[in-house]
């Protein structure tokens, strides 16, 4: 609307289809289909775009449930009156809130991950071992194969004390330990 006269018609056209695809995928966003109405009504827009099937955009993905404002509920409220605040410590508050909670979702992303990578870790021990256990009961290991067998074992011994702290940290997330 405001720099239009200014905009090829080029760009134009393609701000026009990008609006129309999300009024087409976000029905429900009052806002969009609002904005989209207004620059009809104002003459910007003619008609609606006949959109090709490849430049319609496909629904997002669904948005994560466990982010922390999400799960704590007086984290969030505290942050909304915060940022509704004109007084410049309240947004400063704000600030730091955020930036703790972002820490907090780094660590807990970081921890999840930790997890992964370490029962991944054990998984691939596990079957390396299995498959030359396999092969022992068919012949004789070799020293080399008898060597990778030890070494693969006393790994998996290291890791025993990190996996018991990595489940008792994930604690009550049962979906968590599912995995």
């Amino acid at each position: 609307q405001y720099y239009g006269i200014w905009s090829s018609e080029k760009v134009k056209s393609r701000v026009t289809e990008v609006i129309f695809s999300w009024t087409v995928w976000f029905p429900q966003e009052v806002k969009i289909q609002d904005a989209y109405q207004m620059l009809k009504k104002q003459g910007i827009v003619k008609e609606d775009p006949k959109l090709p099937e490849d430049k319609i955009l496909p629904p997002p993905s669904p948005r994560p449930q466990n982010s922390i404002f999400d799960t704590d509920e007086e984290k969030s409220k505290l942050l909304a009156r915060l940022l509704r605040s004109s007084h410049p410590e309240d947004l400063q508050a704000a600030n730091r809130l955020i930036q703790s909670v972002i820490k907090e979702e780094q660590e807990k992303s970081a921890q999840v991950s930790r997890r992964v990578n370490t029962i991944r870790e054990v998984s691939e021990n596990v079957r390396c071992m299995e498959e030359l256990l396999e092969t022992s009961r068919r012949q004789e290991l070799s020293p080399a194969d008898q060597e990778t067998l030890q070494a693969l074992s006393q790994r998996c011994e290291k890791l025993r004390p990190l996996l018991f702290r990595l489940a008792s940290e994930a604690g009550a997330d049962e979906e968590a330990l599912g995995k």
